[in-house]
């Protein structure tokens, strides 16, 4: 039986109104009582066709069940370009980073990335449970960032129009070029080699990531020195220059609109089988199934000048402002998210995740993951990391613009090389 008060309220609803606002208060004082960390990442978890983003959401979602006194905000930026702003300019946040690997060199540069080997050393972080040893993530011989993932050019192809020219996924540069004349449709690229400025993160990264980074290091894997200079050859860089003319003209493998397409045509043209086969990026494999190539999409380790030779790998990896005010709360996160726990979600979304005992997750008996074990295979038996410079894009751009004179106005490659490094040494210079 409730008592009625003389404010005309009974005990009972007094005692849900006490307790309603004990409950109210508990949560804005535990809310009061978290720590948020800002992490600036390229997945934007509002994007529902990018299976890579909502395996992101599975794994904030796991961190913050974990440590429920931390927060997480997410920073989407796709083009990495304001976070470079932020870790340039010193600002506060965001207090974690995620890096594309090959633009790490740039980001250490600064100064304003959190040296990682006393902390690796002291929560004995193991060297060798990598796809490739932690040790090769280091620049210039110092640890600023852990790889989240690794990620190799990969040969994509569409079954049916190979099938229909009578031939096999090309092993070497050679085979591409003999497959030209296979191709009898003239609105179908055969070999795509995209050399525009279009997509990724800035200069003909398509060019740059998938064909350059593993042709100008040649057989001793030399890119860039430490500071930034030009360590590749000029034979090299002939080799790979006439090698890619050769597909526009001599080989009849490429046509002249992929002078002008970057990352996101060449996404497209796969997608819409207007592409037969070109080098790509492992992590849109699944989402170009998943937007129309389904079964009839295929893929084969990326041609080479030989079958054995190595191919360049990178990363995305995670990395610390140095001007944090929250390091101890962000290196707890960053050791999270690579985790073999963490990576076992991130796996989920199509990603070769960088941490070997992860393989031993669930998810990898599961068909679905067929491809994702066999890459991470390749990437262990071919894969090599290369020094890069702190300004890769500028290379990027410099280069394709290059490239795209060599072939659309018939220069040769010793022009290009030597259009290239007066313009290289000229930026660098400038960059400090």
């Amino acid at each position: 039986m409730s008592i009625k008060s003389n404010f005309g309220f009974t005990t009972a609803t007094l005692a849900l109104t006490v307790f309603t606002g004990f409950f109210v208060s508990s949560i804005e004082l535990a809310r009061a009582q978290q720590t948020e960390i800002v992490y600036s990442t390229f997945l934007d978890p509002n994007n529902t066709n990018d299976p890579r983003a909502a395996a992101q959401s599975k794994m904030v979602q796991a961190f913050e069940s974990k440590y429920p006194d931390i927060k997480i905000k997410l920073f989407v930026d796709p083009t990495g370009q304001s976070v470079a702003r932020s870790i340039k300019s010193r600002s506060e946040t965001p207090d974690v980073v995620r890096i594309v690997g090959f633009g790490i060199a740039e980001f250490a540069a600064t100064g304003n990335l959190v040296q990682l080997d006393d902390l690796v050393k002291r929560d004995n972080l193991p060297n060798e449970d990598w796809l490739l040893p932690l040790s090769s993530a280091q620049v210039d011989g110092k640890l600023f960032s852990l790889p989240q993932d690794f990620r190799i050019p990969i040969l994509f192809y569409r079954k049916g129009a190979l099938q229909e020219a009578g031939i096999t996924p090309p092993k070497t540069w050679d085979e591409v070029c003999a497959a030209g004349p296979k191709f009898k449709q003239a609105s179908v690229i055969s070999f795509a080699v995209p050399l525009g400025a279009t997509g990724g993160l800035g200069g003909a990264q398509g060019l740059g990531e998938f064909f350059l980074s593993t042709m100008l290091p040649g057989g001793n894997g030399q890119y860039f020195a430490a500071d930034g200079k030009i360590a590749f050859t000029k034979d090299s860089f002939i080799r790979a220059a006439q090698t890619v003319k050769d597909l526009y003209t001599k080989c009849k493998v490429t046509q002249l609109r992929s002078a002008q397409m970057g990352i996101n045509e060449v996404h497209d043209g796969i997608r819409s089988s207007t592409i037969a086969m070109t080098n790509f990026g492992l992590y849109r494999f699944k989402t170009i199934q998943q937007q129309g190539g389904g079964d009839d999409l295929g893929w084969a380790p990326a041609p080479a000048f030989s079958e054995t030779d190595k191919e360049t790998v990178y990363s995305y990896h995670i990395a610390m402002n140095k001007q944090s005010k929250k390091q101890d709360v962000a290196w707890t996160f960053i050791k999270f998210m690579v985790s073999p726990e963490a990576q076992a979600l991130a796996a989920e979304g199509g990603e070769v995740v960088s941490r070997k005992s992860a393989y031993a997750a669930p998810y990898f008996k599961t068909e679905g993951a067929k491809n994702q074990a066999q890459w991470a295979e390749l990437i262990s038996k071919r894969g090599r990391t290369v020094q890069y410079t702190p300004i890769l894009s500028t290379f990027h751009t410099i280069v394709g613009e290059a490239f795209q004179k060599m072939v659309l106005r018939d220069e040769t490659p010793d022009n290009a090389y030597a259009e290239v490094v007066k313009r290289y040494d000229e930026a660098l210079t400038k960059s400090r």
